[in-house]
């Protein structure tokens, strides 16, 4: 049953200050529900403390490839070619933060609204029993080429369609991050709200209400506070 509203957080990337004006500018309450859509670490500069705020304010997040990637870091215990604040991140990480890392999912449904970092490959429908390739693909998906081979974010110069220019809706309305745009990037059945905090643009958040049973995808409001600067130079 759905009480209060839905509130799903674009890229923090360690933004936390913007975060907490933002949270300020929508009011949550206690009826709503608040997500972020992964990637609250790396680059910026609080990425510890917007996990350990994020755990303490009992926000749900989705696994971001950042959050694999801080994983990946500190299992293999891998110091060399280690940026800066990944390192900070994995010597001063917890082994109880590292678990709630480990448990986060790779996608959150709530009635007709889903939530996930990068995007949902074409063709695939979302499921627990995805393989390890394709639940990747969820947290790095971007482009396609003019074949719809999936490119690494890279290959700038065969960019064709944008996953969400191809997404049919079969999974909901779908909320996403990972590919920063100036403004959120609105398709038929699909919405990206990066839009690059970290690189000195915005936090961005989409807030759905109540329709009937079900969130309203055609009327929800769209809120954003300015970075304080560029962080990641």
């Amino acid at each position: 049953m759905i009480k209060g509203r839905l509130i799903i957080y674009g890229d923090i990337h360690g933004c936390l200050d913007e975060f907490k004006v933002l949270r300020k500018k929508i009011k949550p309450t206690k009826k709503d529900i608040e997500v972020v859509v992964g990637d609250i670490l790396n680059k910026g500069p609080f990425s510890l403390e917007t996990l350990r705020y994020i755990i303490k304010k009992d926000i749900l997040l989705v696994r971001g490839n950042n959050e694999d990637k801080i994983l990946k870091l500190y299992k293999k215990n891998i110091t060399e070619g280690i940026k800066p604040w990944e390192e900070k991140i994995v010597r001063g990480i917890k082994k109880g933060e590292i678990k709630f890392l480990k448990n986060l999912p790779y996608f959150l449904k709530f009635k007709n609204v889903t939530v996930i970092h990068g995007g949902i490959p074409f063709g695939v429908r979302l499921s627990k029993k995805l393989s390890k390739e394709k639940r990747k693909q969820l947290t790095l998906l971007r482009y396609y080429d003019k074949d719809l081979n999936i490119l690494p974010w890279y290959e700038k110069d065969k960019r064709d369609k944008f996953w969400s220019e191809l997404y049919d809706g079969r999974d909901g309305f779908v909320v996403s991050g990972h590919h920063p745009f100036s403004k959120p990037k609105i398709e038929k059945f699909a919405i990206d709200i990066d839009t690059g905090c970290v690189y000195g643009g915005k936090l961005t958040a989409i807030v759905f209400k109540k329709k009937k049973k079900i969130y309203d995808t055609k009327d929800y409001e769209i809120f954003s506070v300015k970075a304080r600067k560029n962080y990641f130079l």
